[in-house]
């Protein structure tokens, strides 16, 4: 639903460049996924956006610097106002991107009218249920009996973006990258949190042996790592079983597949992808790696760890988003030193939940060099 809260400033803005905000709107969602209409450039569309953007905080193009800080200290808000709704949907079809994140993950929006409502159909498990937010270290644990129904917790979740509007407004990023940085700030954030949750589970299984192992990915030890992707599918109703692992991780199994008779489709998977798309019958996920924030020296996933994790209906990890995006700025002013990346600091604000159903077996495989 439009958002139609708008001061008289930006509705002034709107009848100036004689368009309306659904108008707008819809060239935002356009232009970021590139499906503009016949007829309309990419070059004019991200010209009247950056228009629009530029009156919205009385600039003109050729402002300086101190103009911009104090145009963006009183007018910042007003365009927040109008970029939040595409970023409800840009936040939401981000969430979902990754492969692993929709082998794992059951993801309910409650602004699509999705309910905030589960059941467990199988035997006893544990809920634990992680509350994000400024409380996302508070770890609730409770016992689940087959056929209850619950609801996942939610609380308000930030992540910090930084000057990106300021690069936009001089010509420096466009409108994808501007939208971009916003979104993938705040997904990056809440993947990273909810896998984490996923690398803190295989201790809290209530039997470890045949699911938790460890050893070289040799032939002397295919039998034993077959074992372990049987047992997660035994356990979970003889369910379609995925194996994630990072590129470097996944690369590992070419170690026990016999060049002799390997498949010409897994040749051609490894000549495109750089790694085997399928082991026997069990379909490779790859977790995309990436570094640790403003450190190259760390990377955020051990590219040691196998995980196996049963597919379909079985998905071991619960999220509930509620699916309105807020955008707030959040530097102090005035502080010494400050300087235009300083005060064009700003969180992206979104309410969620998320709770992890161990019992629900999946396995790991650390990778050794025996």
């Amino acid at each position: 639903m439009s958002r139609m809260n708008f001061t008289a400033h930006v509705m002034n803005v709107f009848k100036e460049m004689e368009t309306s905000y659904d108008e707008i709107k819809n060239l935002m969602f356009d232009l970021y996924k590139g499906e503009l209409d016949e007829g309309i450039s990419k070059k004019d569309a991200e010209d009247k956006l950056r228009e629009m953007s530029l009156k919205i905080f009385g600039l003109t193009k050729d402002a300086k610097k101190r103009e911009r800080i104090r145009a963006y200290e009183e007018f910042g808000r007003q365009f927040f106002n109008v970029i939040e709704e595409v970023t409800d949907w840009t936040v939401s079809t981000g969430l979902k991107e990754n492969e692993w994140f929709n082998e794992l993950v059951n993801y309910r929006n409650l602004n699509d009218g999705d309910e905030n409502l589960f059941k467990n159909e199988h035997e006893e498990v544990i809920l634990s249920v992680a509350r994000m937010g400024k409380r996302h270290h508070d770890t609730m644990l409770q016992r689940l009996p087959e056929g209850e129904t619950y609801s996942v917790e939610t609380d308000l979740y930030g992540a910090a973006v930084g000057a990106d509007i300021d690069k936009y407004l001089i010509g420096q990023e466009d409108w994808t990258k501007l939208i971009d940085a916003i979104t993938k700030a705040f997904v990056v954030m809440v993947q990273n949190l909810i896998f984490a949750e996923v690398l803190n589970a295989p201790k809290k299984l209530p039997v470890q042996t045949g699911f938790v192992e460890s050893g070289a990915l040799n032939t002397q030890n295919r039998g034993k790592f077959n074992k372990v992707l049987q047992n997660v599918s035994v356990a979970n109703d003889n369910a379609e079983v995925v194996i994630m692992g990072t590129m470097v991780g996944l690369q590992e199994l070419e170690n026990l597949v016999n060049v002799n008779w390997i498949a010409a489709s897994q040749k051609e998977a490894v000549a495109s992808m750089g790694r085997l798309g399928n082991y026997g019958r069990y379909r490779l996920v790859e977790i995309p790696q990436r570094f640790a924030r403003n450190d190259v020296t760390k990377t955020m996933y051990d590219d040691d760890t196998l995980w196996i994790f049963a597919s379909g209906d079985n998905k071991m990890v619960d999220m509930v988003d509620v699916g309105e995006t807020i955008i707030d700025e959040i530097t102090d002013r005035g502080e010494a030193n400050s300087n235009i990346a300083d005060l064009m600091k700003y969180e992206v604000q979104r309410e969620l939940g998320v709770a992890t159903r161990l019992g629900r077996y999946f396995g790991q495989w650390k990778i050794t060099q025996d």
